[in-house]
């Protein structure tokens, strides 16, 4: 079977660098499957033939597709037996769907939800004060954007998410989050339930309370409001003086670049306001930026943490949670969107409202100081991520949902 992706995929030094939620799909699928990727972030006219964990992949850029015709050629050059829309929120999703459904294609064309943009603008500044909303710093002045227009940009996101929902048949996801949001916009569409695939590296090693460093707190990502680290910096203030040394690693794009005192110029509103909590709390030497990871350094620092915390303001189904699961680590989450999907409080991870910054305080005061506690209930998470995130059930449960698909197109 034949299948084309539409995603932001792009080649980068021979590489191909795309949603890590992707790969896992593209290299668990059986020999049967091929997998054509028609990049929609990067402009380009040849194809490019390369392998993700071996296994081969083609590679088309975005030029192929700026018309129904186009799309139509290329669904047909590569024998497309189910075209795969990925991402309800991304920008692309709506004209690859109206695409689809000039060219005659919508039958086998199925719409995968991952983020989704109607929960993101409606949780987006979360927590954060009018006046930071609000204001622009330089960097903001100079891109014609801020908090406020960030948020106006996901509306107008969701506004076209709705449009892209309502033309698809078939739909693609996993939590209680996407398929109610389904329900508000197209009853009329088949949902199909199904897990991600983790990165395989996931899949091995396990943290240990011994091994790991104590009072390190682990998040994936810090850089925009959604993300809730305003939270976590006020429940690490709440434990500062009871660890002097607790210290928060954050991952993801830096845009605080050294110092976080430094290079004010470039400070977008809300990177600016992460920067004066930090000095309101007293918290300058407990933060470690540590850039874009890759899947294997994402690994060491979920096993190097002594907990890993997903402060977020609204999730859909939260890979970095399902990563973090995996290997066992004691986890606390903010109880949002589609989290509770995949852990039940108190037995996989602590769960907490994502406002209450003295509940993620309290949680994470409970696993540092117990680690028999912190050890079991890591324990438990990676039974029950084992269960969630089993490749070969997720992957016939793809596997499934794309031959259903074609069956349709072709019945």
């Amino acid at each position: 079977m034949k299948l084309l992706f539409v995603c932001d995929a792009k080649i980068i030094n021979k590489t191909l660098k795309c949603p890590g939620w992707i790969r896992g799909i593209i290299s668990r699928l059986d020999d049967d499957f091929s997998v054509t990727i028609l990049s929609a972030g990067c402009a380009g006219s040849d194809a490019v033939e390369l392998s993700v964990e071996q296994r081969p992949v083609r590679w088309l850029g975005r030029d192929r597709w700026y018309s129904s015709a186009q799309l139509a050629s290329v669904a047909d050059e590569e024998k497309a037996d189910v075209i795969v829309i990925f991402g309800t929120e991304k920008t692309y999703s709506l004209r690859a769907m109206e695409l689809c459904r000039d060219a005659g294609l919508l039958n086998r064309t199925v719409l995968f939800a991952q983020g989704l943009a109607y929960a993101c603008a409606a949780h987006y500044a979360e927590g954060v004060p009018e006046r930071i909303i609000r204001r622009s710093t330089l960097r903001d002045l100079l891109r014609r954007e801020n908090i406020r227009k960030e948020q106006k940009n996901m509306e107008a996101r969701a506004a076209d998410e709705q449009k892209a929902i309502t033309l698809a048949r078939h739909f693609m996801g996993r939590t209680v989050l996407d398929r109610s949001i389904l329900r508000m916009y197209n009853s009329d569409a088949v949902y199909y339930r199904c897990n991600d695939i983790l990165q395989s590296c996931f899949y091995e090693g396990q943290w240990r309370y011994d091994a790991c460093e104590k009072h390190r707190i682990f998040v994936s990502q810090f850089y925009y409001p959604l993300k809730g680290f305003h939270y976590l910096l006020k429940a690490v203030s709440l434990l500062k003086e009871k660890y002097p040394d607790i210290r928060i690693a954050a991952a993801g794009y830096n845009p605080i670049l050294g110092s976080v005192t430094q290079n004010e110029i470039k400070d977008s509103s809300y990177i600016r306001y992460i920067k004066s909590l930090i000095r309101q709390y007293g918290l300058e030497g407990h933060i470690e930026l540590t850039g874009e990871l890759d899947e294997q350094r994402m690994k060491e620092e979920y096993l190097k943490a002594n907990v890993f915390v997903l402060p977020s303001t609204i999730e859909n189904s939260p890979n970095s949670l399902g990563e973090a699961m995996m290997l066992g680590v004691p986890c606390v989450a903010s109880d949002v969107g589609g989290t509770a999907d995949f852990v039940r409080h108190k037995e996989h991870a602590f769960l907490y409202p994502s406002s209450a910054s003295y509940l993620l305080a309290n949680y994470i005061d409970e696993l540092f100081a117990d680690p028999q506690k912190a050890a079991k209930l890591g324990e438990n998470a990676r039974k029950r991520a084992a269960v969630d995130y089993d490749a070969e059930v997720n992957k016939k449960a793809l596997e499934d949902a794309f031959r259903s698909i074609a069956h349709t197109e072709k019945s």
